[in-house]
């Protein structure tokens, strides 16, 4: 055995542009039940070699979260776990990563909020108690300057970097509401994404800040669109997601056509399962 990882370490080290591809698609087929074998590798391969070998652990590793996300998406129902969904959508872009980091994250901005709704006497107060804490303290805002980022879209991202889209940052606020028992819904306006506390409407694009119904209107009007009560109606988990994915696949769709037909799977499967609720 340690013979044949000295001349398998020899191999990756090798300048042959085909002997590598070979070599790593060899090791890439024999999937998950190799990876004890390429992690110990990693532990005496020189640098050459070990950015080869991380190169194969990480494809496996994706194409293992793909299948696991994909699975998830059949089985979500109407009713699915969203902060679950979010973390393993991320996994398939982030392979090998646990993101205990940024869960933890999450929870010590739950708590914070939460001892600070100790002086919040109403709902209002303790929304906007909420509001400014992630806008203002945390500085949650819109990624303007390279909106189209993928990494906008992915939540351990957007809890490391404070940008996001609208529904990212959205999810962000819900999932921080949750951890203070404060409950908040998305409300999916068409080409935009607010959060929702009882009849109050506040846009984590912009830092948090307070919208109105005129403004939601004028936003509605200037598509040619009329607002009604659906489009500030809670939305529910699995259009949350099918919208996050959709947000991907339009990234995606011109530099990877083949992975973009992929997240359209997921979506199909999204929509399958929590038609099969009703």
């Amino acid at each position: 055995m340690l013979a044949q990882n000295d001349a398998l370490l020899r191999l990756l080290e090798d300048d042959d542009p085909a002997t590598l591809a070979l070599i790593k698609d060899q090791l890439a087929r024999r999937g998950r039940a190799v990876l004890p074998e390429l992690q110990a590798l990693l532990a005496v391969a020189e640098p050459p070699a070990a950015r080869h070998l991380r190169e194969v652990v990480a494809g496996i590793e994706a194409v293992e979260a793909e299948a696991i996300f994909g699975d998830f998406c059949g089985q979500f129902g109407r009713d699915g776990d969203l902060e679950e969904a979010a973390w393993r959508l991320a996994a398939v872009f982030l392979p090998g990563e646990n993101f205990a980091r940024q869960r933890n994250i999450l929870d010590s901005w739950g708590k914070e909020v939460l001892r600070r709704l100790r002086k919040a006497s109403t709902p209002i107060d303790r929304i906007e108690t909420l509001v400014e804490f992630l806008g203002h303290d945390v500085g949650l805002r819109g990624n303007d300057e390279d909106y189209y980022n993928l990494n906008n879209s992915l939540l351990p991202e957007v809890i490391d970097t404070h940008l996001g889209l609208p529904i990212t940052l959205s999810l962000v606020y819900i999932l921080v509401g949750q951890r203070a028992g404060i409950s908040i819904s998305g409300t999916g306006l068409p080409g935009h994404f607010l959060i929702r506390h009882r009849h109050d409407f506040f846009d984590p694009f912009h830092g948090g800040r307070r919208v109105g119904l005129d403004e939601c209107r004028e936003r509605m009007e200037q598509l040619n669109m009329t607002l009604t009560a659906a489009h500030l109606n809670p939305v529910a988990p699995p259009q949350f997601l099918i919208r996050m994915l959709a947000n991907i696949r339009s990234v995606v769709v011109e530099s990877d056509p083949p992975f973009a037909a992929k997240v359209g799977e997921w979506i199909e499967a999204l929509r399958t399962s929590a038609a099969m609720m009703e």
